[in-house]
């Protein structure tokens, strides 16, 4: 058998409206699904969250997260991944077609518990973008879904880290000219130019320089704050347990370090067709907004479309979660 599913833990049925919980298991690894929303609208939203060592849950319950508002009109597929969130078991067989082949699982899973009929669109955050990537490049996979959505994708990280340097030094330089932070932006610059971005190890203090900029466009007010759920609430009630999620996200990161630093799938975008959606922050300093207007001419869709949030960081989802459930919601409505 594919998959492992476990009864429900909660469900709550009300006509069009479930609110489900089961598990997916694969390979040792015990994986918590919430399917959230209008299941007989027959198109369900998976949600690849970021890390990897995220969590799909975070925000889920707010009720100004966009993907509560999808729920109205489709069912809402939250997935720890292996080794992130809720997720439990094994954590040593972490690669990108490991995660893959979870992917494949959970939506055969998906069919079985409701039915042949129904149709997916992915939603692929930062590290969800490589596994949605790797995910439609493998044959027959992309018979299952209607529509792709990349949300600040990081699918190919030597181009994307040579860019989130220049993007520091290019953003950083004219900050300073205006007075803004000129101190800390100068401190940035100067151990970004000193990081040689061959070495894995410099490689990811790059990344944390990306981190530390858009800190800095928060504090200026370019970058709407995030949203999140009340963490006390979250604590004591939330589906995700704090302590285990965040020992989760150490071992993915530590177990995928070496693959992530050399992942380039920007060669496989030409054999993807299906109708695509590119969602980025004009201050994603983490994976640049120039790497997405890169990206879009390489896929082979003939259905495609870039939208740049100007008022967002990485997190475009959180920063912007109005605008990024009406454009989410239009181009399923266009595709499904």
């Amino acid at each position: 058998m594919l998959f492992g599913g476990f009864l429900s833990c909660q469900k709550s049925d009300t006509g069009t409206e479930v609110a489900d919980h089961f598990f997916l298991q694969s390979e040792g690894a015990v994986m918590p699904v919430f399917v959230n929303g209008n299941v007989k609208s027959n198109v369900f939203v998976i949600y690849l969250h970021g890390g990897p060592g995220g969590t799909s849950l975070e925000a889920y319950q707010h009720p100004e997260s966009p993907f509560t508002k999808l729920q109205n009109d489709f069912a809402v597929v939250y997935w720890d991944q292996r080794c992130a969130g809720a997720s439990q078991g094994e954590n040593t067989k972490l690669t990108l077609n490991q995660y893959t082949n979870d992917l494949e699982k959970l939506i055969v899973l998906l069919k079985h518990k409701y039915g042949t009929q129904i149709s997916f669109f992915l939603v692929g955050h930062s590290w969800g973008g490589s596994l949605g990537v790797n995910y439609l490049t493998r044959p027959q996979n992309q018979q299952n879904v209607k529509g792709w959505i990349e949300v600040g994708g990081g699918h190919n990280v030597p181009r994307i880290v040579a860019l989130e340097r220049d993007m520091v030094l290019t953003v950083g330089n004219r900050q300073i000219q205006l007075g803004n932070n000129a101190t800390d932006w100068q401190n940035i610059i100067n151990q970004a130019q000193k990081l040689n971005l061959t070495i894995i190890d410099d490689l990811y203090k790059m990344n944390v320089l990306a981190v530390q900029a858009e800190g800095l466009m928060r504090n200026k007010d370019s970058v709407n704050a995030k949203i999140s759920n009340n963490w006390i609430s979250e604590f004591f009630s939330g589906p995700t347990e704090v302590f285990r999620a965040n020992k989760n996200l150490e071992l993915s990161v530590e177990g995928m370090k070496e693959e992530l630093a050399v992942i380039n799938l920007s060669d496989k975008l030409q054999n993807i067709t299906v109708p695509t959606l590119m969602i980025w922050g004009n201050y994603d300093f983490r994976v640049p907004p120039e790497f997405a207007n890169e990206e879009l001419q390489k896929y082979g869709s003939e259905k495609k479309e870039l939208v740049i949030f100007e008022k967002s960081a990485h997190f475009v989802q959180w920063n912007e979660p109005l605008r990024f459930y009406e454009v989410v919601n239009d181009f399923i409505d266009r595709n499904k």
